[in-house]
């Protein structure tokens, strides 16, 4: 049967992931990592949907005067002219360019000449402004972390709800439940055999769970919230639960269906004798129950080889935060104020960044799901009267520390690839729930949004794609090249599917063999390398 996209839609209303790879002889963990792409993913969720075109302008510079309010706010800065934007690299913008590609830009609310300046004020706002350090991360000339990033622009999520649109962030396809499965698990899959030392390939750390609809049990997210989380979990190092059952041997490992698989399974006598019952199961019931006994059964294995590794002695051993604290610039135990100091928190409040960089660092995850913020768990679902502001100074708090993020990663070697770091073999995919009305509208849930991708496999220093300035009220994406999953070059406006089929394509991963997206995709041009 050909596998066209609308039987592979059709499919998708009415059967699981499984039925589907079951039915066509979809591989479940085919893609050989390509030289040179990522094999890690860490996804950093923004709680809440962030106003993009605060910290990142793709708008001409009547654009911005139409949609972006006069700079004003002081120290609680709100609002640019076209003027401040600039250019990261501080290469000369030009905000009246044709053209859906542009370099990496937004408004400049820092002091290029002191970046830690709080307290002069900023000509280019007119002196309206105070200057802010937060975001400077972004454009610091050392690290260069805009020639490792990629804005996708304007992306239309199909919805303008919490839930659903953080599903159509996680899968492509927005909805109260996931039809897809989520890029954290097809990408853990993929990624599992080639790399069966990480044992715990999909870990979330909070927020929606990274679902993986049918694909293979080892694909299903971890839930840990820090490193005491995976002590009464994954290890048998509590004695009330594990006396007298520690003991593993390496037996044969055996398929569900009875069949002889390469390798051996380090089980308790407990494990091997739960296994030999699960596989006693098979057949007993209906189809979908044999999946339902198939997924515990691999989850058995799974745990056995995750118990033997030990990784609490692994994670004990990996440092957290330890190249970028050598620039007295970026502390690990910085804090940030909204005013000068009529709001503050510490980096480390918005999220388990450290843990998140230990998981990274000693190897033993493929895929990270983290649920961020900015500081003292201040999230951006907020629909206060001053929301556009709180908004607009919470974002660059909270990208500032996505920014140190990837420096510490950039800084830091990679354990399987010398000569790359831990930036290069990791693809960084910060997201959130949807957009937000542009400033003059208020601050309301918005369907445009947009996707910041960092690090292994990407074209850096662009933003692709923008916003219809001819329309009323908040404008929606305007048409950005995408290559279809056919292989033809397209110009229209961008959606989620295309964010979550680009992810996936940096990998290396093929449509029809490693993923498929309901309802089809396309790839934005000029983003994956190679």
């Amino acid at each position: 049967m050909k596998l066209s996209r609308r039987k592979l839609f059709e499919l998708a209303l009415g059967a699981t992931q499984l039925g589907l790879m079951a039915r066509f002889g979809l591989s479940t963990a085919s893609a050989a990592p390509v030289p040179g792409r990522p094999t890690k993913l860490l996804g950093i969720w923004l709680d809440g949907g962030l106003h993009w075109e605060s910290f990142f302008s793709p708008l001409s510079r009547a654009g911005v005067t139409r949609f972006i309010p006069p700079a004003q706010g002081g120290v609680i800065p709100v609002g640019y002219l076209p003027g401040q934007v600039e250019n990261f690299d501080r290469s000369p913008v030009d905000l009246d360019a044709p053209g859906p590609v542009r370099k990496l830009r937004g408004p400049i609310y820092w002091n290029w000449a002191d970046p830690a300046d709080a307290r002069g004020a900023n000509p280019l706002a007119n002196n309206q402004q105070l200057f802010r350090p937060w975001g400077y991360a972004w454009a610091d000339p050392t690290y260069k972390l805009y020639e490792k990033a990629a804005l996708l622009v304007g992306a239309d999520q199909n919805t303008a709800a919490h839930a659903s649109g953080i599903v159509a962030s996680m899968c492509g396809v927005a909805g109260a439940s996931f039809r897809a499965p989520a890029v954290q698990a097809v990408i853990a899959n993929a990624m599992a055999r080639h790399f069966p030392d990480r044992p715990i390939p999909n870990v979330s750390l909070g927020g929606e769970l990274p679902n993986a609809l049918g694909l293979p049990a080892l694909a299903n997210p971890t839930v840990l919230r820090s490193a005491s989380s995976v002590e009464p979990t994954l290890s048998d190092k509590r004695g009330s639960a594990w006396n007298g059952l520690r003991a593993r041997n390496d037996i044969p490992d055996v398929g569900f269906d009875g069949s002889a698989l390469p390798g051996t399974v380090p089980a308790t006598a407990v494990d091997a004798a739960l296994m030999k019952a699960l596989r006693a199961e098979r057949g007993v019931s209906t189809s979908g129950t044999d999946a339902m006994i198939e997924q515990l059964y691999d989850t058995y294995k799974g745990a056995s080889r995750t118990i033997r590794r030990d990784i609490l002695s692994v994670l004990a051993t990996t440092p957290t935060w330890e190249k970028l604290k050598a620039d007295a610039r970026y502390p690990v135990d910085w804090t940030a104020c909204i005013g000068y100091a009529d709001a503050c928190g510490t980096g480390l409040s918005m999220g388990s960044y450290d843990f998140a960089l230990q998981l990274l660092k000693s190897d033993l995850v493929t895929s990270v799901n983290l649920r961020a913020t900015s500081f003292n768990n201040n999230s951006f679902d907020t629909h206060s009267a001053n929301g556009v502001q709180m908004h607009t100074n919470h974002l660059r708090i909270a990208l500032e520390m996505v920014g140190r993020m990837c420096i510490e990663m950039s800084l830091t070697p990679s354990k399987t690839d010398p000569a790359r770091s831990l930036l290069d073999e990791t693809l960084v995919y910060v997201y959130s729930d949807f957009g937000r009305t542009f400033p003059k509208q208020g601050s309301d849930h918005h369907p445009a949004t947009c996707a910041l991708l960092v690090g292994g496999g990407i074209q850096g220093n662009q933003m692709l794609g923008g916003y219809d300035e001819t329309m009323n009220g908040s404008p929606m994406g305007t048409p950005v090249t995408l290559v279809e999953e056919d292989g033809s070059r397209v110009s229209r406006a961008p959606r989620s599917q295309d964010v979550a089929a680009t992810v996936m394509r940096a990998f290396g991963l093929e449509p029809g063999r490693d993923f498929f997206i309901p309802g089809g995709y396309g790839v934005f041009d000029g983003v994956v390398k190679g």
